[in-house]
């Protein structure tokens, strides 16, 4: 399974991880079809995020304005999240399955799917890793839906 992603949210997820501490997980929130069929913006974290280490949490009021400009843009949703992950593989932890479940059990939000990019930040080039999570009845199935180099340059 392959997960399309706009060259313009890639652009968009390189200059803030360029622009960011390597020491430190960055992320925002990603945007496209209410389907999630495809990924077409990128924000970035906003100003009031939280980075550390092995967490990161978006600044909500800057993902909510930015959600309300896409959306007024080109009817676009929020469909999921991007971050990135300091020395470790681009699978998601513990804490990011948790935090995925949450999204998809929150009825306000009315997820059956959520896509999730994961950039491992190391020594070498950067790897994105692109995760599905769906609903099926009353299980949750999570997906990985490609990887791929990511440039930096």
């Amino acid at each position: 399974m392959r997960l399309p992603i706009d060259a313009a949210a890639l652009e968009s997820i390189a200059l803030t991880i360029r622009s960011s501490d390597p020491r430190l997980e960055t992320g925002g929130a990603l945007f496209g079809p209410s389907d999630g069929s495809k990924v077409l913006h990128a924000a970035g974290p906003g100003p009031r995020a939280e980075h550390g280490p092995r967490s990161f949490l978006r600044d909500l009021a800057f993902t909510q304005h930015e959600a309300g400009r896409l959306y007024q843009a080109d009817r676009s949703h929020w469909i999921g999240e991007w971050h990135t992950h300091v020395d470790v593989p681009p699978t998601p932890s513990d804490l990011d399955l948790h935090t995925y479940a949450k999204h998809m059990a929150d009825r306000d939000l009315g997820f059956d799917r959520f896509l999730a990019l994961i950039i491992a930040i190391s020594e070498s080039q950067p790897i994105l890793a692109a995760w599905i999570l769906e609903r099926h009845g009353n299980e949750l199935i999570l997906m990985q839906a490609g990887t791929q180099l990511l440039d930096l340059s």
